[in-house]
């Protein structure tokens, strides 16, 4: 395809952008009342990454293989409408849940919701869009996810300032119910690439990756690349809260402004250049996600590191655009090193080693750090005394420094993982020449 979107192409790109959008609402509307939930569950700082996180990832990680595996024989648009539909329920009984074990299955199946969308969306898009337009296409769509970001930041801040956390849970479930249906009616199957041909087993889809360090060397600096945003997504308002003294309504606005601002920014520009220079010569596409994370590291560590919010926000606007700016862009990448009817567990799999590296490890990491680094901190017994009781020792002056002071030095030492992407994505550059199919 060529030449300017059509009207069914924007209508293609408008839904599955706002789908994509709830998709990334739902998963981190955790994030923007975690720390409401914390203080009224009495959790420290790894049960809330635990729930935020590895709850969530080890289902969607799970799952998303096999139903990755349906997605290459089955209906994607079905798929995508049925787990939309999924997700967005489970998330709405969040807010009904009385306890860390229920919020915690029912983050669960929130996982089990999104583990069918990605892979199937970005089969859809390589068998709809040329592979000079791919990059851009899931760009464009991958906007959502900032966008989202921002949302749930902003009005689910607000809403569980003034309303609670619980109601804010029920207002983001329920639209992705109604966008389910939109897309069910409205957006056609598209046609296959090899129609005819049989999708290979699952067997053979690893076999294939196996034997391409380009697709390795991808996932694992896209892995290390999550460990570090998605676990600064998960805890930048609890820092806000604890560090800045902010309250929810105003932390989620700074998230937006500083976090989610900047990825929609990375993305789309991300995704323009990586088409731009990928065309002249493909080792660009590891090339330069490398060298954005030489640029983004320093400025993530001094942006963790200020005192001043406003200093923080500059800086960490400028780490967040660096460091999200091809991670959707090499989703689409690595589709050009499978036949297509692998391309849908692929993405899968590159999800799966993306998610559970980054999602699940990185925030049990960092809030098993933030934990320890604030009892390190606290004169005294930090667990019994700041953690025994619902509510009330959490809001004791001791208590409330020493978990900002954990949690910020934890963000801090987390970014050394950003020098393993740097790594990984240099050695997949030298990969890609001679592994690219199409």
């Amino acid at each position: 395809m060529s030449g300017a979107f059509s009207t069914r192409d924007r209508w293609f790109l408008l839904i599955l952008g706002l789908i994509y959008m709830f998709n990334f609402i739902d998963r981190t509307i955790i994030s923007v009342l975690g720390e409401a939930i914390r203080k009224d569950l009495a959790l420290s700082d790894l049960q809330l990454g635990l729930m935020g996180g590895l709850a969530f990832s080890f289902f969607y990680a799970a799952l998303g293989i096999p139903l990755a595996r349906l997605a290459e024989r089955h209906n994607r648009v079905r798929i995508i409408a049925a787990v939309t539909a999924l997700w967005s329920l489970m998330t709405m009984l969040c807010g009904a849940a009385g306890s860390f074990v229920q919020l915690l299955l029912c983050r669960m199946g929130v996982g089990v919701g999104e583990a069918g969308f990605t892979p199937a969306l970005v089969s859809m898009i390589s068998d709809r869009f040329a592979p000079g337009r791919r990059a851009f296409v899931f760009s464009v769509i991958a906007v959502g996810v900032p966008l989202g970001g921002a949302i749930a930041a902003v009005a689910g801040g607000a809403i569980a300032q003034t309303f609670g956390w619980r109601l804010a849970f029920a207002v983001v479930g329920l639209p992705g119910l109604l966008l389910a249906l939109l897309l069910y009616l409205t957006v056609p199957e598209p046609p296959r690439d090899s129609a005819g041909d049989v999708a290979p087993s699952f067997g053979a889809v690893l076999r294939r990756l196996g034997r391409s360090p380009a697709f390795l060397h991808l996932t694992f600096g896209s892995g290390m690349v999550g460990l570090v945003g998605f676990g600064l997504n998960l805890f930048l308002i609890p820092l806000l809260v604890r560090r800045h003294g902010m309250d929810l309504s105003q932390a989620g606005l700074a998230f937006a402004l500083s976090f989610s601002l900047a990825t929609a920014l990375g993305t789309l520009v991300g995704g323009h250049l990586a088409d731009r220079l990928g065309r002249r010569d493909i080792r660009w596409y590891g090339w330069t996600p490398a060298l954005l994370l030489c640029l983004g590291l320093p400025l993530y560590v001094a942006a963790i590191y200020q005192d001043d919010w406003r200093l923080l926000m500059g800086l960490l606007f400028l780490a967040t655009a660096c460091l999200y700016a091809f991670l959707p862009t090499i989703m689409t990448v690595t589709q050009t090193l499978v036949e297509p009817r692998m391309r849908a567990s692929a993405a899968a799999i590159h999800s799966f080693g993306q998610t559970v590296m980054g999602l699940g490890l990185g925030s049990v990491l960092l809030g098993y750090l933030s934990d320890r680094l604030a009892a390190a901190a606290f004169a005294g017994n930090y667990a019994e005394t700041c953690l025994g009781m619902k509510g009330h020792a959490l809001l004791s002056p001791a208590c409330h420094e020493a978990s900002a002071v954990g949690l910020q030095r934890a963000m801090i030492a987390i970014a050394a993982f950003l020098l393993l992407s740097i790594a990984s994505y240099l050695a997949a550059a030298r990969n890609l020449p001679r592994e690219v199919t199409q």
